[in-house]
């Protein structure tokens, strides 16, 4: 856990406890930083458009203006990471500020397949991936603007007898001042849905802490779905009103004029949030 020094450094803001009790940040989920697919198809518009923009996303919501770079980071992306932060062994704040997390790349894999899964090798490559991508963030109607990529490094530690990966300060930065959702009591039925589009529209759901409507265009845009195809826009909106009780079950209601609607004490659940170091250093389960 964070040493005394640590802890000087962060004053009386224990961002370690913060990774511990959440998973991500709200911001992530609700700018389509981690797009609606599984994995990437060189055929799919969302990858000759990446392409065609020399390797770059640009996704801009209500929320903010997000760019990727590097990679086009997917919804498989961030069930890693979700997994691996659920299930770390330890987390721990390094000396200049980044977050270690340490974990069993057996127990990782089998929380996010459901299944014995020894491939090492494609959660590897998964992190590169994550690792050699990067994010600018310009927050809706603020100065605030950040640039980071969210993995420094990633390796074996003999020391911990277990794998490790090293966020990077400049997410560690990020995370802390920003709002903070943790599902990890959830995690284990998210995984069980099949579709990355769904998957997302959850994730983004479950950043409030009450409740929220949305015109389902403007969803689709925000969790970064290519609405330009009407083709794409019209399969998209077909999956949501084919899946209408499943999303019941994730507290999110279909409302016949195309539109959805959240209510968090509409279906049991465990989702808590943290606000932001500037804002305040308590755990919240009902306030924005």
């Amino acid at each position: 856990m964070a040493s005394k020094k640590s802890k000087q450094l962060t004053i009386d803001f224990d961002v370690v406890q913060k990774f511990e009790k959440t998973l991500t940040t709200a911001s992530e989920l609700r700018t389509g930083i981690f797009a609606p697919i599984d994995k990437i198809s060189a055929n799919s518009k969302t990858y000759k458009d990446f392409i065609a923009n020399n390797r770059k996303r640009v996704i801009e919501t209500s929320w903010g203006k997000t760019i990727v770079k590097g990679n086009i980071l997917t919804q498989t992306h961030r069930d890693l990471l979700d997994c691996i932060i659920a299930g770390a062994k330890e987390v721990r704040e390094l000396e200049g500020g980044s977050i270690a997390v340490y974990f069993s790349t057996t127990d990782i894999l089998k929380s996010y397949s459901g299944k014995l899964n020894t491939n090492t090798k494609w959660l590897k490559d998964k992190l590169d991936e994550i690792q050699n991508s990067s994010i600018e963030f310009k927050q809706k109607n603020s100065d605030d603007y950040y640039s980071f990529s969210i993995i420094d490094s990633h390796a074996y530690s003999s020391s911990h007898t277990s794998f490790g990966l090293v966020l990077s300060t400049a997410y560690r930065k990020f995370f802390e001042e920003q709002l903070t959702v943790n599902y990890k009591k959830e995690l284990p039925k998210l995984l069980k849905v099949k579709s990355a589009l769904l998957k997302s529209i959850i994730r983004f759901f479950w950043t409030h802490s009450n409740g929220s409507n949305m015109d389902i265009q403007n969803l689709l845009k925000t969790v970064g779905f290519p609405i330009e195809s009407t083709r794409m826009r019209q399969k998209a909106i077909k999956e949501i009103k084919d899946n209408v009780e499943l999303l019941l079950e994730y507290g999110i209601i279909f409302e016949p004029k195309s539109k959805l609607i959240y209510r968090k004490n509409s279906f049991e659940n465990n989702i808590t949030f943290i606000k932001g170091k500037a804002v305040t250093r308590e755990l919240i389960s009902d306030k924005e």
